[in-house]
């Protein structure tokens, strides 16, 4: 596979509504669009949308990552794998540019073959993925209301954003969701690291009578011995997300029980080979793995529902409801029905580029 041309563009996505942890608030989604030319006009897209208060490289460092790769892998053949290994020399400390070459590349060998990124990966497309609702609304009415149209559209899997309003106000938030939903949905929580140990081992005592299927980051990333006592004493099984960003927390996470699940995010994690690489160690100590994204586009969408199906998930739904958070055009094709992306046995991502 021989690269001919790369190009880079500026790209922005506006939230629809904006979403609020404890560490930030997010309204935007800003980077850059990378586009990889091989042979016979064979073509390769990758995003990569830093977000530096997860545990991503600065956007600085970002765009100097990535023009440092395009200059590498201009007119440069190899095969995917050795072009792959550069990119991880080049920046082993930008996750996101790397992602974002790295989903360019499966997406150019993908087309070079004729066949779908789910094939490349490892599985055999149509794969059905399952994807989560995510409410992220402040108020009880309000997430009540988001429930309720996201389980009309035929969502079973529904995730809240808990750790920026105060324990008592997330508690009656979920309570309320749980009475709306019924007792057959799944919910799941997501405290991006808002609590220390006790805090979040004494929520999860509240709450473990609603059924809550997992938590997300109880805990700051930096903390493996809090989150192993979570994991450990909490009624809720827990999923290390931001933890992983650093290796130390990788580690920890395959060596040291410190979850019982492992959240992989491409953009945070370096791109969809070290995320399958990651989902086969944890595999193999009984770690069980979803994907998600951060709030991406639907490139990076459609990458990680493609990891998704070649992980091979069962029923355990992924964060990939992208098209319902940004301003941004989405094929049909990665739009969830009945709480689902199918993906197809077509070359590449399988769906156009939107208008």
């Amino acid at each position: 596979m021989r690269i001919e041309r790369v190009e880079l563009e500026p790209v922005c996505y506006r939230l629809r509504k904006s979403v609020r942890t404890h560490r930030a608030e997010l309204r935007e989604r800003r980077g850059w669009r990378v586009r990889l030319s091989g042979t016979d006009s064979r073509l390769g897209l990758g995003e990569a949308l830093p977000l530096p208060e997860f545990g991503s490289e600065p956007p600085h460092e970002c765009l100097r990552a990535l023009e440092s790769l395009a200059t590498r892998l201009h007119a440069r053949a190899g095969t995917l794998e050795q072009l792959l290994d550069l990119v991880d020399q080049t920046c082993p400390d930008a996750p996101a540019a790397c992602c974002a070459f790295d989903g360019a590349l499966h997406d150019l060998a993908a087309h070079v073959e004729g066949i779908a990124l789910a094939r490349l990966l490892g599985t055999q497309p149509p794969v059905a993925v399952h994807v989560n609702a995510l409410i992220t609304a402040a108020g009880v009415e309000e997430s009540v209301a988001a429930a309720r149209a996201a389980q009309a559209r035929g969502f079973r899997t529904f995730k809240l954003k808990v750790g920026s309003s105060g324990p008592s106000q997330d508690e009656a938030r979920l309570r309320a969701v749980r009475d709306a939903l019924g007792d057959a949905p799944r919910l799941r929580i997501d405290a991006n690291g808002a609590w220390d140990a006790d805090t979040a081992i004494a929520f999860l005592e509240r709450v473990a009578p609603l059924e809550i299927e997992l938590v997300e980051q109880p805990v700051p990333a930096c903390d493996l011995t809090g989150l192993a006592r979570v994991h450990h004493e909490a009624p809720i099984a827990v999923a290390a997300d931001e933890t992983l960003v650093r290796s130390e927390g990788r580690e920890a996470v395959l060596e040291e029980d410190v979850a019982a699940f492992a959240v992989l995010k491409p953009m945070l994690l370096g791109g969809l080979r070290s995320c399958q690489r990651f989902a086969r160690a944890a595999s193999a100590r009984g770690v069980r793995c979803f994907v998600t994204t951060s709030f991406e586009s639907w490139i990076g969408t459609g990458q990680a529902a493609h990891l998704a199906a070649a992980i091979q998930l069962g029923s355990r739904a992924c964060g990939l409801a992208s098209c319902d958070l940004l301003e941004a055009a989405f094929p049909p094709e990665l739009i969830p029905v009945e709480g689902q992306i199918l993906i197809h046995d077509r070359p590449g991502l399988g769906c156009v580029e939107p208008a």
